[in-house]
């Protein structure tokens, strides 16, 4: 079957909206802040997934327009960048940035890519 105009059209759910495709995940911060660092790669994933960056750090992520699909998104990307087994009822356990930054830095293995975790000795 041919495609159609219909089908040759961007998907909201795959394609980003521009004002979100630069934001970088990877971070500035010194080694060392891995909290500050995760809160940074969680608030991008958020940002990409939601299609604006227009949210606190200690804001609910359904009140800023998350669902179910974008939670999907969100973790497939942490999961990506940070090797972890992040799940959806995790983030929906962990629901703003800071929280679900806080936890995943709990999560993560004390030598990761991020640097050693905070209070890990080192």
């Amino acid at each position: 079957m041919p495609p159609t105009a219909v089908s040759s059209l961007p998907s909201p759910l795959t394609r980003r909206p521009d004002h979100v495709r630069s934001l970088p995940m990877t971070s500035a911060l010194p080694p060392g802040d891995t909290t500050s660092e995760l809160a940074l790669l969680v608030r991008t994933a958020w940002a990409e997934s939601l299609g604006h960056d227009d949210f606190h750090d200690d804001e609910n992520f359904f009140v800023v327009g998350g669902h179910s699909m974008c939670a999907v998104r969100i973790v497939r990307t942490l999961k990506q960048e940070l090797g972890t087994s992040l799940t959806v009822r995790q983030l929906f356990a962990h629901p703003t940035v800071s929280e679900l930054a806080a936890f995943l830095a709990g999560a993560l293995p004390v030598s990761d890519d991020l640097g050693t975790r905070a209070g890990a000795g080192a």
